[in-house]
Parts: C-alpha cells; sequence; structure tokens
C-alpha cells in the first residue's frame, strides 16, 4: 500500500509541476522524509496525508485512486 500511495502521491506532485523541494516545504517535512514516502519505503500518518492533500489541492481520495492495473 506504502508503494501506491508513493506512486500517486510523486503522480500528482508532478501533475501541479512542484519540484520535492517545494513540496515538502509546504508541507513542511524534508525532502528525504518526501523522497522516502513517494519509494514507498515509509507510509505517512493520516495527519501528513491531509496535509499533501490540501497542498496538491485535491480530495484526500485522491491520493489512494488505484491505477486500473491493480483493481
Amino acid at each position: 500500500m506504502s508503494e501506491l500511495l508513493g506512486r500517486r502521491l510523486r503522480a500528482l506532485r508532478r501533475l501541479k509541476r512542484l519540484t520535492q523541494q517545494d513540496l515538502a516545504r509546504e508541507v513542511g517535512i524534508s525532502v528525504s522524509l518526501l523522497s522516502t514516502i513517494e519509494r514507498g519505503m515509509k507510509y505517512p500518518q493520516l495527519d501528513l496525508i491531509k496535509r499533501f492533500a490540501r497542498v496538491l489541492d485535491v480530495p484526500l481520495e485522491e491520493l489512494f485512486v488505484l491505477p486500473e492495473s491493480v483493481q
């Protein structure tokens, strides 16, 4: 699950044309932690997931949309 969330987070960040540094600064975490989350090596706590959704301007559920090949 953390790998899927990480890939979705990376895709949304890129769609919004944000760098890892931009997104990390906006949500108040280090670039290193963001990278670890995007690679699926760490699963963020709910409050951080909510901050990602707010900064990326997407509904919280959008971070959990699975690719069709997984469904």
